[in-house]
C-alpha cells in the first residue's frame, strides 16, 4: 500500500537506438489536433481533477511545513501522486496530459507536481531495476525539491520582468532553504540532498557548490532534467513557455555537457514520441503536423503541411515556433 504504480515500460515502438541509419517513421493520418483529442477524453478530465486536488493539498502541506514547522506527511502526498498517476496509462500518456495542462502552471506548486511525475518517468525508463521504495523516494524528492521557494518573496517569484542579478541570487537561495527545511524532518537523506543539489550541473556550472558529474547524486541528476524541462516548457511571469522542440534543441546543444545523458536522452526520446501527430506552427507561418522523428537530431522532425513535407534536419532555416493551439 502506498506504492506508486506508474510507468510499466516504454511504449513498444519507442526508438531507443539514438543513431540509426534511417529515422523512425510514423505518419499522421488524422487532421484533428492531437491535444484537442486528448482534452476531450474522460481520462483527461479525471487526470486534471485529481491533479488539481493534489496540488491544493501540496500547497497546504508546504505551508504547514514552513509556517508551522510541521512534518511533511510523505505517505499522504505520495498517495496523492499515486492517484494522479492512476488516471494515466503509461509514460507517453502522462506526457500528453502534462502538455495539455500547461495553462495550469504556476511557479511552485504545479511545477513541483510536474517534476515529481517527470522524475518518476525518468526513473522508470532509465533504471528499470530501481526498487519501488527508491522510486517513491525519487518521486518525493522531485515533489519537495522546490519547497525552499516558500522562503523567497512573492514580488521576486512573480516579477513580470527578468530578474536582476541580486534578485536572481535571492532565488538561488531556495536550494539552501529547502535543504534546511527538509533536513529537520524524518525523511530519506537523499531528499534534502536533492533539494540542495538539483541545480548543480555536470560541467560544474550549477549552484550552490559548482559540483561536477561525479559529485552529484543520481536523484539530483534525474531531477535536474525533469525540473529544467518542465520549467522551460511552462509559462513564467517574465516569459511565455518555450516550445518543446526548442528545449530539446537546447539539450542537444550545451545541455549535453550540463546534464547526465544517461537520463536525458531516453527521456527526450519519450517526449518526442509523445509529440508525433502534433500540430505545430513553423517559422514560415505555416501550420503542419509532425509525422516523423529524426532520431539523430530529435529537435528536427519531418513536418507535413498539406501535401508538402518539410525535413527540418535538411531545411535548417525552418524551425518549429510553437505547438499549435
Amino acid at each position: 500500500e502506498g506504492r506508486i504504480e506508474i510507468i510499466e515500460k516504454p511504449a513498444e515502438n519507442l526508438e531507443v537506438d539514438f543513431a540509426p541509419k534511417e529515422p523512425h517513421l510514423k505518419v499522421d493520418v488524422s487532421e484533428k489536433n492531437h491535444y484537442d483529442a486528448v482534452r476531450e477524453t474522460k481520462e483527461y478530465q479525471e487526470f486534471t481533477e485529481s491533479f488539481t486536488k493534489s496540488v491544493d493539498h501540496l500547497k497546504e502541506s508546504f505551508s504547514r511545513a514552513v509556517v508551522k514547522n510541521e512534518e511533511i506527511d510523505s505517505e499522504v502526498i505520495l498517495e496523492n501522486v499515486q492517484d494522479v498517476v492512476s488516471k494515466s496509462r503509461n509514460s507517453l500518456h502522462i506526457l500528453d496530459m502534462l502538455q495539455c495542462m500547461k495553462g495550469y502552471d504556476d511557479v511552485t506548486y504545479v511545477h513541483s507536481m510536474n517534476v515529481a511525475l517527470l522524475s518518476n518517468v525518468i526513473g522508470r525508463l532509465v533504471v528499470p531495476k530501481m526498487s519501488e521504495e527508491d522510486l517513491e523516494t525519487l518521486t518525493l524528492a522531485g515533489l519537495l525539491c522546490d519547497i525552499g521557494k516558500m522562503m523567497i518573496p512573492d514580488d521576486i517569484l512573480q516579477k513580470k520582468e527578468r530578474l536582476t542579478l541580486p534578485e536572481m541570487n535571492v532565488v538561488k537561495t531556495h536550494v539552501l532553504h529547502g535543504n534546511n527545511i527538509l533536513q529537520g524532518m524524518k525523511l530519506d537523506p537523499r531528499i534534502p540532498e536533492a533539494a540542495m543539489r538539483h541545480h548543480e550541473r555536470c560541467d560544474g556550472s550549477g549552484y550552490p557548490g559548482g559540483y561536477h558529474m561525479g559529485q552529484i547524486s543520481q536523484f539530483s541528476r534525474i531531477i535536474a532534467v525533469a525540473d529544467t524541462y518542465d520549467a522551460m516548457t511552462s509559462d513564467r511571469p517574465y516569459r511565455k513557455a518555450i516550445c518543446p522542440f526548442e528545449v530539446i534543441r537546447m539539450f542537444e546543444g550545451d545541455g549535453r555537457f550540463k546534464y547526465d545523458a544517461e537520463f536525458f536522452w531516453p527521456f527526450l526520446s519519450t517526449v518526442v514520441q509523445s509529440l508525433l501527430n502534433t500540430k505545430v506552427c513553423l517559422s514560415t507561418g505555416e501550420t503542419g503536423t509532425v509525422v516523423m522523428m529524426n532520431t539523430e537530431e530529435l529537435s528536427k522532425p519531418l513536418v507535413r503541411v498539406g501535401d508538402t513535407y518539410h525535413d527540418l534536419a535538411r531545411e535548417r532555416s525552418i524551425t518549429i515556433d510553437r505547438i499549435a493551439d
